[in-house]
């Protein structure tokens, strides 16, 4: 542990190599909060020893690990050999690979968990609990869902088995959450997850971004739901954008969800880690207490970290 309390970074995405964290930053358009507020990026690549030395120079206690698989690019490149329908196919088989690389590169990792990327249009239902089951025998603690980068809704039947899957094994699904893009069929407000901690009450959900640019959701839906937890993952670098809250407004976003239910998250490689632990630290109105929770209590206990 750091000191007295745990310091801990919920939301944080690893690549094989430089290039491909570069590659994964340059594709990835962040629109909905609207103009820039003077967001300071990360120059790191994102490459699991760039997270080792940034993370332990740091003195962090643990980084969770959220995997997010590049559908589009990986179809774009397999159709270059192949035709769509054969490329649909291999996608497949791709996001498997994708996905027992990264348990394999964070196993036994001193500080990192993972959480693997799971895309039904890419898996099948019955496949993607068979992949699920596979992996959390080696030790992931649950999945990462995007559905507005992948173009579902949180309440698509073909997750209804992952849901029931990760409720009974007290695995844990974090979500992107935000509006909707005009380019995609996807959408993830708050609002939207309702139907499903409705159906499952006992499944462990993370919403990213505190709601992102919906985040005038978040507080009902923390409200109705006590069960669901949240990281404040880009939102807190957004504050002071058209559709983000002020620093004022966040704090008190946290106090009405409850900051036992807030986790300091960085989604490095895009933001650096220890500069969102300082935004955390200069929210107004939070009490130590509160500061602490974010900064690794809460994560702590969500995610069972010593």
């Amino acid at each position: 542990m750091s000191g007295s309390q745990p310091l801990i970074d919920a939301h944080v995405h690893v690549y094989p190599d430089p290039a491909a964290g570069v590659r994964a930053k340059d594709r990835y358009v962040i629109w909905e909060y609207g103009d820039d507020p003077g967001v300071a990026f990360s120059a790191s690549p994102g490459d699991l020893s760039t997270l080792t030395s940034v993370y332990a120079k740091a003195g962090f206690d643990h980084a969770v690990v959220v995997h997010l698989f590049d559908t589009a690019l990986a179809r774009e490149q397999l159709e270059e050999h192949l035709g769509a329908p054969e490329a649909a196919e291999a996608a497949a088989d791709v996001l498997r690979a994708a996905n027992r690389w990264i348990a394999r590169a964070v196993a036994g990792h001193p500080m990192a968990e993972v959480l693997i990327s799971i895309d039904p249009t890419v898996l099948p239902p019955q496949a993607i609990t068979a992949h699920l089951a596979e992996l959390a025998a080696a030790g992931v603690r649950g999945v990462k869902l995007h559905p507005v980068v992948h173009s579902f809704i949180p309440n698509d039947a073909r997750l209804h088995p992952m849901y029931e899957l990760c409720a009974e094994a007290g695995l844990t699904v974090l979500s992107h959450s935000g509006p909707g893009h005009a380019c995609t069929a996807g959408s993830a407000t708050p609002s939207d997850f309702a139907p499903v901690l409705t159906k499952w009450p006992s499944l462990k959900l993370v919403l990213a971004h505190l709601g992102g640019a919906s985040w005038p959701e978040t507080a009902a839906l923390a409200a109705d739901f006590p069960q669901v937890v949240f990281d404040l993952s880009e939102i807190i670098e957004w504050t002071g954008a058209a559709h983000a809250p002020c620093a004022a407004d966040l704090s008190a976003l946290i106090r009405q969800v409850g900051a036992d239910r807030v986790m300091l998250g960085s989604d490095f490689p895009w933001y650096d880690p220890v500069r969102t632990a300082d935004r955390v630290t200069g929210l107004p109105r939070l009490s130590d207490g509160e500061r602490a929770a974010i900064l690794g209590g809460t994560a702590a206990r969500v995610f069972g970290l010593g």
